[in-house]
């Protein structure tokens, strides 16, 4: 360990300080402010900070694949800052409906715009920096199913979909259902199915933006939002036992928290974990186990962050800014982690700064906006409207309705700015593709076997303005047509998401390769040339291909874009043919085509050495490159 890696704990030592800075210590008995409002606010925005260094602990070590200090263990950790949102959400809502009236009457009109106004804004922005900053083209239906949510442009936004789809169902719930503690348990019942729906849903395969309730981060926290309600339930019996067994339990659940949280979760997620080898041949063991260990680190860590709020309370300016910019503060700093800031070339130390300091900045900036929106929103929906005849009520009514009026103009303003936007982009692409077009099909009629060429876009690296041409390889020649092989690879993927026999005509990426979404890489000029062969527009090279293709095994190895190392797409920095001489060469196993009637559970490859191998790889196994195979007709 250097001290570099010594540094970075300057950053969760300086959070632990800002927490604790001006706390009151109440001593054999529970604090007066325990769990109210502005507690749970402030503790929420310990957490949103947490969170912040868990996402840069993961850039900074690769998740986990380089060791950096003590700070590598929040690599693992992230999970349980966010089941204190949970849990707070899950009391929140039940304290609420058990302390004011007619709190349900109200209730879409106040909940849903607070985390979906902020939510849809900052998506907004999201998809204005992509298309500005670095070029991503975006046609309108792509462009308003980022802005909505159905597809997330910012990952980070999962959270605030789940937490919509629990409001719902806790509306919907208590509403039908008028006993109380009836309703509370159907609720429980529908988290649980929550988290069974979404662990089956398994990992997202569709490219480089996240799709809803996929991912173990959709799943790992969530039954702290049970938790949170059943606790408001019993609070006073919970709060009375606890107070009359402090020490002991203040005792008991420190240790479990360093045993549990900090120890055994970490080497669950290292030695099982969601992904590992283990969980494709004994079905979904390892899958289940991590969930349960960190599940029960989950309700461990929150019962332990309780027992230190009934005797400290945490609160000083700081926090209480923190605590009024934490929604806003958890979506934009994404853009920084994996955007903005994710190729800087310099110390781990800096890289922290910068990230924290700029994403802070930027939601100070929006945030009262954000704010300003989201209150005239709510204000518009509760239509809170009742004024007397008096000279004041009358002055009250015309300023509501002034205020009323700026909103409807602004948010049409900006609509009006996000489509014109978005018209604009579109039709910009339209105009330069087909001069790009002719230039392709002009170097295609000309290209011989081997030669490279271009055809079609794709987001190869995001720090580079504008999707990239797909860079081709010419394998093959039939008269006008030529077959076309990718020269690098161009994402990742499973070649089937169930662990089940599957042959190509059936398995998944297939059906990924020759959807709209994948289509959409060429333009309609280029689409119109591609020529459909044995039922596909888009293919893979079989084990035959590629031995004969290649005439060695070093010529098979290839790299991938950085896109597609994103999204997690192996790569094997030192290959065993190079560790002699650490010079951190790379390459990355790649996918091909199964026979198309045989049924089977491995699928073949190139591997990391260049070898082609039948039955190395589970057909969902993650993390397989993809090198696309297309005919495309050159007759003018």
């Amino acid at each position: 360990m250097n001290i570099y890696h010594i540094l970075l704990l300057f950053y969760p030592i300086v959070l632990l300080i800002i927490t604790f800075f001006g706390a009151r210590v109440s001593r054999g008995k529970n604090a007066p402010d325990y769990l109210n409002i502005e507690q749970t606010k402030a503790i929420q925005a310990v957490a949103c900070v947490a969170i912040i260094l868990h996402h840069l602990t993961q850039h900074v070590t690769g998740f986990g694949a380089s060791y950096k200090g003590p700070v590598t263990l929040l690599n693992y950790l992230g999970y349980l800052f966010t089941a204190i949102f949970f849990f707070v959400s899950g009391y929140g809502l039940y304290i609420s409906f058990l302390e004011k009236p007619d709190y349900l009457k109200t209730f879409p009109a106040r909940r849903f715009p607070s985390v979906l106004i902020p939510f849809w804004i900052i998506n907004t922005l999201g998809v204005l920096l992509c298309a500005l900053g670095y070029g991503i083209r975006y046609n309108l239906s792509d462009a308003l199913s980022d802005i909505f949510g159905l597809t997330l442009v910012n990952s980070n936004g999962w959270f605030i979909v789940e937490i919509a789809v629990l409001y719902f169902l806790f509306y919907a719930t208590f509403n039908l259902i008028k006993n109380k503690d009836v309703a509370l348990s159907v609720m429980c019942v529908f988290v649980i199915a929550l988290i069974i729906y979404s662990s089956l849903r398994g990992h997202d395969a569709q490219g480089d933006k996240s799709h809803w309730f996929k991912g173990e981060w959709w799943y790992n926290s969530t039954i702290t939002f049970s938790f949170g309600m059943v606790y408001a339930r019993f609070k006073k019996a919970i709060e009375r036992f606890c107070e009359d067994r402090y020490r002991i339990m203040m005792t008991v659940f420190s240790i479990l928290t360093v045993i549990v949280v900090f120890f055994v979760s970490a080497y669950v997620v290292l030695r099982f974990g969601y992904y590992h080898d283990h969980m494709y041949s004994l079905g979904r063991r390892d899958e289940i186990i991590t969930l349960i260990v960190q599940s029960v680190s989950c309700l461990v860590f929150v019962m332990f962050v309780l027992l230190l709020n009934m005797r400290i309370t945490i609160g000083n300016r700081v926090l209480k800014y923190l605590s009024g910019i934490s929604v806003e503060l958890f979506l934009i700093h994404g853009y920084f982690v994996n955007r903005i800031f994710s190729d800087l070339h310099m110390k781990d130390f800096w890289i922290f700064a910068i990230v924290l300091i700029s994403s802070i900045a930027c939601t100070a900036a929006i945030s009262p906006l954000i704010k300003k929106i989201t209150a005239g929103v709510i204000r518009l929906l509760c239509r809170e409207k009742k004024y007397n005849d008096t000279l004041e009520s009358e002055a009250a009514r015309k300023k509501h309705e002034r205020n009323v009026r700026l909103f409807k103009i602004l948010a049409a303003a900006i609509i009006l700015i996000v489509f014109s936007l978005t018209l604009i982009m579109t039709f910009a692409r339209t105009i330069f593709a087909r001069s790009e077009y002719e230039a392709e099909m002009n170097k295609l009629r000309n290209a011989a076997i081997g030669d490279e060429v271009r055809f079609g876009h794709i987001e190869e690296d995001w720090t580079i303005p504008g999707q990239e041409r797909i860079k081709w390889i010419v394998i093959e020649r039939e008269g006008d047509e030529v077959r076309l092989l990718s020269k690098e690879g161009i994402a990742g993927s499973y070649y089937h998401q169930k662990h089940e026999k599957v042959s190509w005509h059936n398995c998944d990426l297939r059906q990924m390769l020759n959807s709209d979404s994948s289509l959409s890489s060429f333009s309609k000029y280029e689409y119109e040339r591609v020529i459909q062969k044995n039922g596909d527009m888009v293919s893979l090279l079989n084990p035959g291909e590629a031995e004969e293709l290649f005439k060695t095994d070093e010529e098979r190895k290839i790299d991938i874009t950085k896109v597609a190392e994103a999204q997690g797409t192996n790569t094997n920095k030192i290959t065993k043919m190079h560790q002699w001489d650490m010079k951190g060469y790379g390459s990355s196993w790649w996918w091909l085509k199964g026979e198309s009637g045989v049924n089977e559970i491995t699928a073949p490859i190139v591997n990391v050495e260049g070898e082609v191998v039948m039955s190395e790889k589970y057909v969902n196994k993650p993390g397989g490159a993809v090198r696309p195979v297309i005919w495309v007709d050159c007759a003018e």
